[in-house]
């Protein structure tokens, strides 16, 4: 079981995918509401130089949590990407327990 503690830029589009997922079908008024929330979120943080493949590859985890793949691949780039992103995380960020 992984426990991962992502970057403070990430809290508003995680928040906005968490209701996306518990969004009911037939409320489409609300679901549409709040993927223009999540562009205009995408672009603020491309603004404030997010990388962008880091925005997309998170926005792919968040869709459907468990997709590990998806997991993986958003945390490696993490990990890969400049120090300036990693500001936000803690030394032991990923934590396995088993």
């Amino acid at each position: 079981m992984n426990f991962n503690c992502y970057p403070a830029w990430t809290s508003t589009i995680r928040n906005h995918y968490w209701y996306l997922r518990y969004a009911r079908g037939f409320d489409l008024v609300k679901i549409r509401k709040r993927y223009r929330y999540i562009a205009s979120e995408k672009k603020r943080l491309q603004i404030e130089s997010v990388d962008a493949e880091l925005i997309r590859l998170l926005c792919r985890h968040m869709v459907n949590l468990k997709n590990q793949k998806a997991a993986e691949r958003f945390w490696n780039a993490l990990l890969k990407s400049s120090p300036k992103n990693l500001l936000n995380l803690p030394d032991n960020s990923i934590i396995n327990l088993t």
